[in-house]
């Protein structure tokens, strides 16, 4: 934007300015018009009001043109400067890692050397043949093949790698095992910056540390390193001058970061030995690249043979090339004329112009790789700050003369508009139900005595609405807070009148459960006490038959044709199994009577020690006929794994109704699981159900129950334990079991139960009890 142009754009914006005063200035003069008509204002008031703000405003054009022509000027040298020291500074920061590189290379490698010449008496050959080890694919490794890679200690060692075909000569194997252990302990005091630190000889052997990758037992059986790029950079055909090498970037595909590795050779004498290197992770150096930038400008990074390493448009081609990607290929001409411009200029040129552009090119070559580091700085950006500085003198100048013009018309605003405006205003605001309204009364004319009528009946409507407001606030008050009592009684009573429904329901169970259980019982003991006296009988006159085929083996014919009919070898031999089998089902039977009584619990006192895994094992039962397999899915194993607990002081009943209510609902959730699992699924993960008991200190004991279903979300187990909640069909639960179960534990037993859940692998329910406690009555 030249000067004519702000000029021309100025005295635009002083005409509309001009003509915006003008129509206030008839705005205010009208409205004086309607009180005092003969003093309006003459035409050659208003004439020397608009002669006087052209000519301020001509003034104020002239000044911000000088001052956006000066501050252009100032800005170019300052923005010079400051660039040349951004750029510096940038280049200093992104060499920082390079240098960091080849020092450290520089100095491993002079350690190398320092260590191939130390004189030993260790058997290296013994000690390559423990540490190497024969791999079927033709490769020696210093791992054995047949273990797991996952075993290998990479934070601590370095993996190594013997291509095929290579001659294993003594001196090889002395390098190998002294540059084992700088590789390993050099590479891990690295790890920090370079994710890994090799070492390479000319036979294509390699030691490689890469804390978490064992890279050399990963190594390709075909790899040949003196193929590689970051071998042969390196090797004297192609590095006579024995420097210091960098790769192209490129995209490793173990671990898929963009990296460029430094190389440095290794000669012994006139003899190469092989390389060590870094490869040095570029991610960073991208992003600030990219992000760290001037505002306004953008950074960008290519080679002196114009591969494009870094652009902030260009991301995608560039990993789409693997880091090759050229700027004559892009067929830009406008990246194409910075690269030529950058690449011509002489090497301690920090600063260039790009005329065609307009733009500024701030370069720096990079320590190390030897890449160009380029910041493009449009010069809008300082047309744009020479712009507002003008733009500013311009609005500053319009802003004065409106000023002027508004000092010639505030007598009559502060006379007579103002007050009227206030009248105005205070009346919308009553209107409004605002009645904070304090209007001066200090003038002595009509306008403050109309003030202070008015302030008088503010006031009065104010105290009256503030009464009528206390009253309806009070009515609103008492009508809330019984609303609030007759929904608490309400839930209060609905959840009382489940409760006792859900605990007459235990107890009729309990009081049928036990009648059932006295009733099986006295039967089934006078079966049980007398099969011992069966037994010894049949014993008796088994061996008293015995006895008798022994002193007459040959008895009369009537005899022997009846004990053939009898089959009385089979009864001799049958016999005491049958006798032994209804010995063991008596014996099931009494089992299952005591744990029903268990259950019930109504012969013993309400408050006692009891064995908790006794009231589990009672609820097991009980449920037996749940656990086993449906027509609709297969049998819930439970898997129980009990601690030895001491006896915990409880309610026996309403801890075994926890137990049942808990276990109920696994069943259910493992039968809901089962409609919306495959068979295939079903098959691979059975349904189970896992009772673990712990002794968690000398105070406290813990149960947890839990299954394999479809687990709880978070908004449902956020409310598993409220009254009347759940998420069964309907018919199919009321939503106290956990609730009740819940009180029982934390209320009645001081306890804590909590639910563990995570959507799609199951639930685990956590019964904390105390083993001895003050319980409520």
């Amino acid at each position: 934007m030249n000067f004519l142009e702000i000029f021309s754009l100025n005295t635009y914006l002083c005409h509309s300015m001009l003509t915006q005063f003008r129509q206030i200035f008839n705005k205010q003069w009208s409205l004086k018009s309607v009180h005092v008509v003969k003093n309006r204002p003459t035409s050659l008031t208003h004439k020397t009001l608009i002669n006087m703000a052209l000519r301020v405003m001509a003034v104020v054009l002239v000044s911000a043109g000088v001052s956006y022509i000066h501050v252009m000027s100032r800005l170019e040298t300052q923005t010079q400067t400051q660039l040349e020291k951004y750029i510096s500074a940038r280049g200093e920061q992104e060499s920082s890692i390079f240098r960091l590189a080849q020092d450290n290379l520089a100095l491993l490698r002079d350690r190398l050397l320092l260590e191939f010449k130390q004189p030993t008496n260790i058997d290296f050959q013994a000690e390559f043949e423990r540490q190497y080890f024969s791999w079927n694919d033709g490769t020696r490794r210093n791992f054995p093949q047949n273990q797991p890679i996952k075993d290998f200690d990479s934070t601590r060692y370095a993996g190594s790698f013997i291509g095929r075909n290579v001659q294993i000569t003594e001196e090889l194997q002395q390098r190998l095992f002294r540059a084992n252990t700088l590789i390993s302990a050099y590479g891990a005091a690295w790890s920090n910056r370079f994710v890994d630190t090799y070492f390479v000889t000319r036979e294509n052997v390699s030691l490689c540390y890469w804390k978490g990758v064992p890279f050399g037992l990963q190594s390709p059986p075909d790899l040949y390193h003196p193929k590689e790029e970051y071998f042969y950079i390196a090797a004297p055909q192609h590095n006579p001058s024995r420097s210091p090498k960098w790769t192209g970037v490129y995209l490793d595909p173990s671990v898929k970061l963009w990296m460029v590795s430094a190389i440095v050779p290794i000669y012994e004498g006139d003899r190469f030995l092989g390389i060590v290197g870094h490869d040095v992770v570029l991610t960073e150096l991208m992003e600030h690249t990219i992000q760290d930038q001037l505002p306004g400008t953008y950074n960008l990074i290519f080679r002196s043979d114009g591969r494009l390493i870094v652009h902030p448009h260009r991301t995608a081609q560039i990993q789409q090339a693997q880091g090759q990607l050229k700027i004559d290929a892009i067929k830009d001409p406008h990246l194409n004329r910075i690269f030529q411009l950058v690449t011509k200029a002489q090497p301690k040129t920090h600063i260039l112009e790009n005329s065609q552009d307009r733009e500024y090119l701030a370069v720096n070559r990079l320590q190390g790789p030897d890449w160009y580091f380029v910041t493009v700085y449009p010069k809008s950006l300082l047309s744009g700050e020479a712009w507002d500085t003008a733009q500013f003198i311009l609005i500053s100048g319009a802003v004065a003369l409106l000023v002027e013009v508004l000092l010639l018309l505030s007598v009559l605003q502060q006379q007579i508009a103002k007050p009227l405006q206030q009248l105005t205003a205070a009346s919308n605001q009553l209107a409004n139900g605002d009645f904070a309204i304090d209007l001066d009364t200090t003038r002595q004319d009509e306008l403050g005595g109309l003030a202070s009528s008015f302030n008088s009946m503010a006031i009065q409507l104010k105290t009256s609405f503030i009464e009528l407001e206390q009253v309806n606030n009070a009515l609103e008050l008492r009508v809330e807070e019984r609303t609030t009592t007759l929904q608490n009684t309400l839930e209060e009573l609905r959840r009382t009148q489940a409760q006792m429904i859900q605990s007459e329901k235990m107890s009729a169970l309990g009081q049928l459960v036990a009648g059932v259980a006295h009733e099986i019982n006295n039967p089934v003991s006078f079966i049980y006490g007398n099969l011992t006296y069966v037994q010894n009988y049949a014993q008796d006159l088994l061996e008293f038959i015995q006895l008798y085929q022994y002193h007459y083996p040959n008895p009369v014919a009537e005899i022997q044709a009846e004990a053939k009919e009898l089959d009385l070898e089979f009864i001799r031999d049958d016999l005491p199994k049958m006798l032994s089998s209804m010995e063991i089902g008596t014996n099931r039977i009494r089992e299952i009577v005591l744990s029903l009584r268990n259950f019930s619990r109504l012969d013993e006192a309400e408050f006692k020690a009891v064995d908790i895994h006794q009231g589990i094992d009672s609820a097991l039962l009980i449920l037996q006929h749940r656990l086993k397999a449906q027509p609709q899915r297969p049998v819930i194993e439970v898997i129980k794994s009990y601690d030895k607990l001491p006896p915990v002081i409880c309610y026996p009943s309403e801890l075994n109704q926890v137990f049942m209510n808990i276990l109920s609902n696994a069943i259910d959730a493992l039968e809901d699981a089962n409609q919306q699992r495959p068979p295939t699924e079903i098959a691979s993960h059975p349904n189970t159900i896992w009772i673990h008991t712990r002794l968690l200190s000398e105070k406290q004991a813990m149960i947890a129950i839990a299954d394999n279903g479809l687990g709880v979300s978070e908004t449902t187990l956020k409310r598993l334990f409220d009254p009347f909640f759940t998420t069964k069909d309907v018919g199919k639960g009321s939503g106290l079991g956990l609730s009740i179960s819940y009180q029982i534990v934390t209320e009645l037993h001081q306890g804590k139960l909590d639910c563990n859940s995570t959507l799609g692998k199951g639930a685990e329910f956590v019964i904390t009890l105390p083993i001895e406690a003050n319980l409520i009555a």
